[in-house]
């Protein structure tokens, strides 16, 4: 997600709240936006510090975690291929 937070030149209340309402909808719009499309960096090398959950895609030669180049995620202490 990207966001920037927008500045205020509000004087009163009311313009304090729409300011507050328009950056509230532009934060929903990034989550929006962003979680529609994820592009993960095919790694050469295994993170350094996995933690569980993790998904990742590994390049299949100078890293390959068990089935070649693919999707993986990380699990009980090893990485499954997923696709």
């Amino acid at each position: 997600m990207s966001f920037l937070p927008s500045s205020t030149s509000a004087t009163t209340v009311a313009d304090l709240r729409t300011w507050v309402s328009n950056e509230l909808n532009r934060v929903s719009n990034a989550f929006t936006t962003s979680a529609q499309t994820t592009t993960l960096p095919v790694l050469t090398v295994p993170p350094a510090k996995p933690q569980i959950g993790q998904v990742v895609f590994a390049d299949g030669t100078d890293w390959n975690p068990s089935s070649g180049r693919g999707l993986y995620y990380y699990d009980n202490g090893g990485w499954v291929h997923i696709a």
